[in-house]
C-alpha cells in the first residue's frame, strides 16, 4: 500500500507539459464550449467550417510567438520584433524561407522586400493569391547581419513552426531554400534535392531555390534558376491538385470572399 501511496503522489506531483497544439485546443474548446475530443476532428472542423475559430487559432499562434524566449536571436539587437506567418490556417499549401531581413523585421510580415515581390510576382503568374495561402519562415527573428541561422537557433524556434504547421497541416509544403530543407532533411543539399518530392509524414514537400538566390544570379545562369523555380512551383500545384482536387480553385486570384 506504501508504494501504491508512493506511485500516487509521484503523479499528482509531476506537472506534465501539454504540447503547444493540445493547448490550444483545450483554449478552443473552453471558448466555444466545444464538446468534441478528437483532436484531429476539431482541427478538420476547424480548417473545413469555421473562421471564427480560425480567428481565434491565428491570434493565439501570434502571441504565443511574442512571449517566446527560447533561443539568443529574441533578445539579439539585430531584430526588433518577431515575425509570425501570414495567410489562410486552412490552407493546402504552405511555403516556407529562411528568416525574416531587414524588411520583414521593420514591418512584421515574412517575405515583404524585393525577394517577397519576386515570390509574390511567382504566384500571381501561377494565379495563386498570396492572401489564401500560408507563408512562414523556419525562424521569426531576424540574424544578425541576415546571416544563417545556426542550428541551435533553428532547434530552439521550430517549436514555432511545428505549431504551425500542426494547426493547418497543409497537403503540400514549398520549402524556399536550404534551411528549410535541411529542417525537413538534415544534411540535405538545395543544388541536389531541388526539385524532388520529399515526403515528411503526411507533407509533399518540394524543395527549391530561395528568390533572394535568384535575385543574386545574372546572365544565363538567371535564366537556368528561374526556370528551375518556376518549374518546382508548377509540380507543386500539380501534386496539390492530385492531393486535394478542387481545392485550387480556393486560393486562385479569381475567387471571390
Amino acid at each position: 500500500m506504501a508504494l501504491e501511496d508512493d506511485i500516487q503522489q509521484t503523479f499528482t506531483a509531476v506537472e506534465i507539459e501539454l504540447p503547444e497544439t493540445i493547448k490550444l485546443l483545450l483554449e478552443l474548446k473552453d471558448k466555444f464550449n466545444i464538446k468534441e475530443f478528437n483532436a484531429d476532428t476539431i482541427l478538420k472542423s476547424v480548417r473545413d467550417e469555421d473562421a471564427q475559430k480560425r480567428i481565434f487559432l491565428y491570434n493565439r499562434i501570434r502571441e504565443l510567438l511574442n512571449t517566446c524566449r527560447s533561443c539568443p536571436l529574441c533578445l539579439s539587437d539585430w531584430h526588433t520584433q518577431k515575425v509570425p506567418g501570414e495567410g489562410q490556417l486552412n490552407s493546402p499549401l504552405v511555403l516556407i524561407g529562411e528568416g525574416p531581413g531587414l524588411d520583414e523585421d521593420k514591418l512584421g510580415r515574412p517575405f515583404v522586400g524585393r525577394a517577397g515581390q519576386l515570390l509574390t510576382t511567382i504566384l500571381e503568374k501561377l494565379n495563386i493569391n498570396r492572401e489564401k495561402i500560408y507563408i512562414t519562415n523556419v525562424i521569426k527573428c531576424r540574424p544578425p547581419q541576415n546571416r544563417t541561422p545556426t542550428q541551435k537557433e533553428i532547434k530552439a524556434c521550430s517549436h514555432n513552426l511545428e505549431l504551425e504547421l500542426s494547426i493547418i497541416s497543409p497537403k503540400v509544403i514549398i520549402a524556399l531554400g536550404a534551411v528549410p530543407l535541411n529542417y525537413f532533411k538534415p544534411g540535405s543539399s538545395i543544388m541536389r534535392e531541388r526539385g524532388n518530392w520529399i515526403v515528411h509524414g503526411d507533407f509533399w514537400i518540394m524543395p527549391t531555390f530561395h528568390p533572394a538566390y535568384i535575385l543574386r544570379q545574372h546572365g544565363k545562369t538567371l535564366t537556368k534558376v528561374k526556370w528551375a523555380v518556376w518549374q518546382d512551383f508548377n509540380n507543386a500545384i500539380k501534386k496539390l491538385t492530385e492531393l486535394s482536387p478542387g481545392t485550387l480553385s480556393k486560393i486562385s486570384l479569381d475567387t471571390k470572399e
